[in-house]
């Protein structure tokens, strides 16, 4: 009886480790294909689950606030679908199986679908408890039904698309200048997209707040707070470049087309500049209203932070060290930012040495 129970016991055992190896490969593939969205996320949940364990929030059924997260969660998951899927390795692991191509990227692209819309769908089940009236609920079945019929026809046509250039097809393409389009082409991953989008999501959300009642602005004069909420808005939409660094085509920049450290530096730049420059404006524009010593302080602090994370960018280290570094940077630019106005130049020494690290690493993306 008892050899009988080691006999199941054993491959059991086998199953369940084979399993959990099967689980660690997918999870590290995932964190690999999108580190800065899992990073993100990730931090958002535990800071949620501490603040819901320690009642810092309290969950209010605000019908309006759910509406509005719904939608924006639906755009995430949009431009998660526009990401590039590798199909190959499906199609590799289904080769002697009777299933034709189309139908085996019709089910790789619905379980992908599913996986894009994961916080959508969970967050509708958390929302079906508050939401009484059956219009809302009515909206919210209907767009998250929408989120998924899009998210399938934008990754499915997305890779007909990639199919008929393979086939060397002619494809009709509009007119743009090529030093833009290879820029869009290396910045905007889907990283970049998402930490973008959260930013200004959460910007425009602050600024509503605090210009909903007008006895704030007055009490934010000589207030500190208001601008450090503003800095590390902008830090948290600054680090979606970690992401796209690496999906710059750095064997054209290394064979093709060899570039200094000073080209790719401007040149990231100039696209945060396109995509940032037009809320760092609002911020200017609404923050001198309230105090101007504490927006140009403030802005130059923003400025460092900047600066200082894409010098990080550049560099070859994990990406879980680079979070830990830029985190570590804006606690400390914050702090400094509270002490007096002389202590400011304290905080160019991260830039400085965050450059001379890029300038000594950068040529290696080209070896990787």
């Amino acid at each position: 009886m008892r050899n009988l129970r080691i006999n199941v016991a054993v491959p059991f055992m086998v199953l369940l480790l084979f399993w959990i190896k099967i689980t660690i490969k997918r999870i590290l593939s995932l964190f690999i294909s999108s580190p800065m969205t899992i990073i993100w996320g990730l931090i958002i949940i535990f800071s949620f689950i501490y603040a819901f364990t320690n009642r810092h929030i309290v969950i209010m059924p605000y019908m309006r606030i759910i509406v509005l997260i719904i939608p924006f969660l639906a755009l995430v998951s949009l431009i998660n679908a526009l990401k590039d899927y590798n199909v190959m390795p499906i199609l590799i692991q289904y080769s002697k199986s009777k299933i034709q191509n189309k139908n085996i990227y019709i089910l790789f692209f619905i379980k992908q679908t599913f996986v894009n819309n994961l916080l959508l769908i969970i967050f509708d089940i958390i929302a079906l408890k508050f939401l009484d009236n059956k219009k809302y609920i009515i909206i919210m079945l209907i767009t998250t039904a929408l989120s998924l019929t899009l998210s399938f026809l934008l990754i499915y046509l997305k890779n007909k698309l990639k199919i008929k250039r393979t086939n060397y097809k002619e494809i009709k393409m509009g007119k743009i200048n090529p030093l833009i389009k290879s820029a869009l082409y290396d910045y905007l991953s889907s990283d970049f997209l998402i930490t973008l989008l959260l930013c200004i999501g959460i910007f425009i959300a602050f600024i509503i707040n605090i210009t909903g009642n007008i006895n704030n602005i007055y009490e934010l004069k000589n207030n500190s707070v208001f601008f450090i909420i503003i800095a590390i808005i902008f830090s948290v939409g600054f680090t979606g470049i970690i992401g796209s660094i690496p999906n710059i085509n750095w064997k054209f920049q290394a064979i093709i087309s060899p570039n200094s450290l000073e080209y790719h530096l401007k040149r990231t730049f100039i696209v945060l500049a396109g995509f940032f420059g037009w809320l760092i404006l609002i911020f200017i524009i609404f923050s001198c209203y309230i105090n101007m010593a504490l927006t140009i302080k403030y802005l130059y602090c923003i400025f460092v932070l900047l600066f200082t994370m894409v010098n990080i960018s550049f560099s070859i280290i994990n990406v879980m060290i680079k979070m830990f570094i830029i985190t570590i940077i804006t606690i400390l630019t914050l702090w400094i930012s509270t002490l007096s106005i002389y202590f400011l130049p304290v905080s160019l020494i991260p830039v400085v040495i965050t450059f001379l690290k890029a300038k000594n690493e950068y040529r290696e993306w080209s070896l990787l």
